[in-house]
């Protein structure tokens, strides 16, 4: 009997998970899949469930429903050592009394690993980290960009299957920041383990994730490639959470050509509609971009009068936030070392194409 086509294992699957803290919801019915190699980005603000969510696949929680697989394994009520896991927190968790060496060979020595074997595997590790030469240093000694290479050895040397991170770079500065991101992601695409890392910083999640899971009180709000959750954000939480969002709310007209008219305080808007129209009158939102803006006199579709009340400038592009007449706060980037074409209390006139708009569920 021929074979039937091959299915990807996941490395990774939730359902259904949730779990309380007496009563308290801390996630609720969180279903996640993840694919072999990805790096999946559990974001959002602080209490939405994303740690929780995290410890909950390492072992650390029991959840109180629903199913962990890990490569297909049912491991719900098994303890973390036999998960295939290893997990890196934000403080490191290093050993005061213990060399760089010891740290790293710490987890095979767990699995009663011949002595000859840990040392082998340790010093390829060192090596690979390029951290040899600390090899007989105690965290005591070490910068804060030197803690994070010893405790992602320490982690790796392992090889699980699955890598999870609590904000992991949190307590670096800035520039070592970025290069600890480049490393982890070069890392993360040369092992072909998955990583599943929380943070609350977008520049974060879209710069490393292949995955991002946005979450808000104990639920998924929306998950996808970071480019569907910048562009086509699904409710007006995402919208407004992620940076660069302008959210308008108004109440729906009478859909005609795939077109939602939309009356607001600040005029009538129209939005692409995909799939069924909302009913006329219902409340609906949407959002538009701030680099999809365009400012001054113009003939598009879409049109909002506005007053700059701030003008923040990043280096790559300025950003102005505006005020409309009814109050609604909007901003609108402008990319390029340019001249300022704003100031604070100017007065000027926004305007966006239909297809820019994004309705919201």
């Amino acid at each position: 009997m021929p074979e039937g086509p091959m299915i990807a294992q996941l490395d990774l699957e939730l359902r259904g998970v949730r779990k309380r803290y007496g009563s308290f919801l801390a996630v609720d019915g969180v279903s996640l899949k993840v694919e072999k190699g990805q790096f999946v980005c559990l974001l959002g603000p602080s209490g939405c469930g994303k740690t929780t969510t995290l410890r909950c696949v390492a072992g650390l929680e029991e959840p109180d429903e629903g199913d962990i697989l890990i490569g297909g394994r049912q491991v719900t009520g098994d303890p973390p050592w036999k998960r295939d896991i290893a997990m890196m927190f934000q403080d490191f968790a290093l050993f005061p009394h213990m060399s760089v060496a010891k740290q790293v060979g710490f987890g095979l020595e767990m699995l009663k690993k011949p002595r000859a074997e840990i040392g082998k595997r340790v010093a390829e590790v060192l090596a690979a980290f390029e951290i040899a030469h600390l090899a007989e240093r105690r965290p005591a000694q070490l910068s804060g960009g030197q803690k994070q290479r010893v405790a992602l050895a320490r982690a790796m040397i392992t090889e699980p299957r699955i890598l999870l991170l609590d904000e992991p770079i949190g307590a670096l500065d800035y520039a070592l920041r970025e290069a600890v991101m480049l490393e982890l992601k070069a890392l993360q695409q040369r092992t072909g383990i998955s990583f599943i890392w929380v943070t609350h910083d977008q520049n974060e999640a879209f710069s490393l994730g292949d995955h991002v899971v946005v979450m808000n009180h104990a639920r998924i709000e929306q998950q996808g490639p970071p480019e569907d959750l910048l562009s086509r954000p699904r409710t007006a939480f995402v919208a407004g959470f992620i940076q660069g969002n302008n959210v308008l709310r108004g109440k729906a007209g009478a859909a005609e050509a795939g077109v939602l008219p939309v009356e607001t305080a600040d005029g009538r808007f129209h939005v692409p509609i995909i799939g069924a129209a909302p009913a006329p009158g219902s409340e609906v939102s949407f959002s538009v971009r701030a680099e999809r803006i365009e400012e001054g006199e113009n003939d598009l579709p879409n049109r909002i009068a506005a007053r700059c009340t701030t003008v923040e400038y990043f280096g790559a592009f300025r950003r102005h936030v505006l005020s409309s007449g009814s109050g609604v706060t909007l901003k609108w980037d402008q990319f390029g070392a340019l001249p300022p074409r704003l100031r604070a209390g100017t007065e000027t006139t926004l305007g966006w194409r239909t297809e820019d708009s994004v309705l919201h569920a």
